[in-house]
């Protein structure tokens, strides 16, 4: 039972550290709870996710270092304690939160039933609080801009960062929907360019909440292919993607 505990608890790290909200859906029990003491829990895998997935999305990198921790012995069969400072890098800054955790684990799945965060929440409003405001107003340029680099970097983690949970992207008459989805096609697209050069325009603004942004693809053997993305932004994140190929696809 204990190292079942400690192997959910390893799990479920790992996947907050991967910024890749599928792996963090896979380390939880379907009716899992997640409360950040003295706030009401999330309740529900769904729910869960969707707490976590600010922060975790908008970093740059994620390390949750442990202090220190107890498995079982002390806390009840299936049951952990885990101290940790929690490192979210954002825009090249290092900010970093205290927290208890207490976790328990349904050895039978080997997933995480519940957590409770005892966090300091005079900590997290100073340091966090005011980054994810930013985040959240950032101009639709912005957020598509940072969305290329991804691409152009083909950093799949970071490629989907910016998609709202319930996102759309429609392409070739396919429709992702979901963040999740989205995540899986974006995990397609170093493979699709291969060794192909991938230039990619400037961002133009067409409405208050739309960005439209032209590329070509130039592929092995002097051929091309071209299009454009139309992106609706709403908070900091992309709602709505639009592909358009002007020919063939790559």
């Amino acid at each position: 039972m204990v190292a079942a505990t400690e192997r959910a608890v390893r799990t479920l790290l790992a996947a907050i550290e991967s910024r890749d909200l599928r792996a963090i859906a896979g380390a939880l029990a379907a009716g899992c709870t997640w409360q950040n003491v003295p706030h009401p829990p999330a309740i529900g895998r769904d729910a869960v996710v969707g707490l976590l997935a600010p922060i975790v999305c908008w970093s740059d990198r994620v390390e949750w270092e442990v202090l220190s921790e107890s498995f079982g012995e002390s806390f009840g069969e299936g049951s952990a304690w885990v101290e940790r400072a929690d490192h979210f890098w954002i825009n090249g800054a290092d900010h970093v939160v205290r927290c208890n955790g207490v976790i328990t684990v349904d050895a039978a799945t080997g997933l995480v039933t519940s957590v409770r965060d005892y966090v300091d929440l005079g900590e997290w409003r100073a340091r966090i609080r005011p980054v994810l405001e930013a985040m959240s107003a950032r101009p639709p340029a912005d957020v598509v801009s940072r969305h290329l680099h991804a691409v152009g970097r083909r950093d799949t983690a970071a490629m989907a960062a910016d998609y709202a949970l319930d996102a759309v992207l429609e392409r070739a008459g396919d429709v992702h929907r979901g963040w999740a989805e989205i995540a899986d096609y974006f995990d397609t697209v170093p493979q699709r360019l291969g060794d192909s050069r991938l230039t990619l325009g400037t961002p133009v603004v067409v409405g208050a909440v739309e960005v439209t942004v032209g590329w070509v693809i130039e592929l092995p053997g002097g051929s091309s292919v071209s299009g454009s993305d139309h992106y609706v932004v709403e908070l900091g994140r992309i709602s709505r993607q639009r592909v358009t190929l002007l020919g063939d696809d790559f």
